[in-house]
């Protein structure tokens, strides 16, 4: 098993890193444009995996990983999590025009999980005509009800919505793998998610000046730093072999994957956290983008959690 990316996924993760950095900036998270959706949609996004006969690019799974940690470090809508276990299921389901439409961007998918109501929320629920509900052994897309009112959400660049779970479904598939497909896609987007807190201790660290001397030299945070990054690597080593482990249909996938996820969920939160930390008062503030990638970190950590007893059943 090659754990280097090869020059193909590396030159599709270059592209969608330079495509998120101009289209994307976490500046403009609260406040996505319209277009938004389609502009992921023609960079081939929810379809990475998928062959192009069902409106994919023919690309592997651990491609598909690499391209999610890229969006999710932009903070990228996560309803893109969901178009891709949709497109994914609707291939493997025989059905070829729903997995076009959703490739090509013509439908809106939302995330849905389940809620302490017994219903189902609803995220990135504005403008979505479908919505997942997948658990560990079945998995379901279906219409999103008329009557949903999106309102807002701990995640600033969403809203949500939290409706009864609904009976009709467009497309069910029992014993899927489609549990384990969204739960490495979010446990990319939360990699992603404890790379962008690091990324603006970093920069920040590097321009605030205090005493005379730019905070990032003293050794106190040097060390949060550090761990940081360190965190970023192991969460971004444990990703790449479970998505390679799916892929080659290992028989440990599932494990590899909970780990990823947990790995992965850990460092946001806790990257989140130490971002805020370094920007001192400022990073308390609204004003400040710091608590973005922290509120991020804490709704992933609802989206495919790997609990304990999961980790252990695997």
């Amino acid at each position: 098993m090659d754990l280097q990316p090869s020059d193909t996924e590396e030159a599709m993760r270059a592209a969608s890193e330079d495509v998120l950095r101009d289209r994307f900036p976490i500046a403009q998270a609260r406040n996505r444009p319209a277009m938004a959706w389609q502009q992921m949609a023609e960079m081939g996004w929810f379809g990475v995996a998928l062959p192009e006969a069902a409106g994919g690019i023919g690309m592997s799974l651990a491609t598909e990983a690499l391209v999610f940690a890229e969006m999710g470090r932009f903070l990228a809508p996560v309803g893109a999590i969901a178009a891709a276990v949709a497109a994914r299921l609707a291939h493997a389901a025989g059905d070829m025009a729903l997995a076009q439409e959703i490739t090509g961007g013509r439908v809106r998918v939302a995330l849905g999980i389940p809620a302490a109501s017994g219903g189902l929320r609803i995220l990135d629920a504005e403008g979505a005509t479908l919505v997942t509900d997948v658990g560990e052994h079945r998995a379901r897309i279906q219409d999103v009800p008329a009557a949903m009112t999106p309102a807002i959400c701990l995640d600033l660049t969403m809203r949500q919505a939290v409706v009864p779970m609904p009976t009709d479904a467009r497309l069910r598939v029992e014993a899927s793998s489609a549990a384990a497909h969204q739960r490495l896609a979010a446990a990319a987007y939360a990699l992603g998610c404890a790379e962008a807190a690091r990324d603006m201790a970093i920069d920040y660290a590097k321009t605030r000046e205090q005493f005379g001397k730019v905070i990032g030299g003293f050794q106190a945070l040097k060390h949060m730093m550090a761990d940081m990054a360190v965190r970023c690597s192991a969460a971004r080593a444990q990703l790449l072999y479970a998505a390679l482990s799916l892929d080659a249909d290992r028989a440990d996938a599932a494990f590899q994957i909970a780990a990823a996820k947990r790995l992965a969920d850990s460092a946001a939160l806790e990257n989140g956290r130490a971002n805020i930390q370094i920007h001192g008062g400022i990073g308390m503030t609204d004003e400040a983008d710091a608590h973005l990638p922290l509120k991020r970190a804490h709704l992933l950590g609802f989206v495919s959690p790997a609990t304990a007893a999961a980790l252990l059943a695997a």
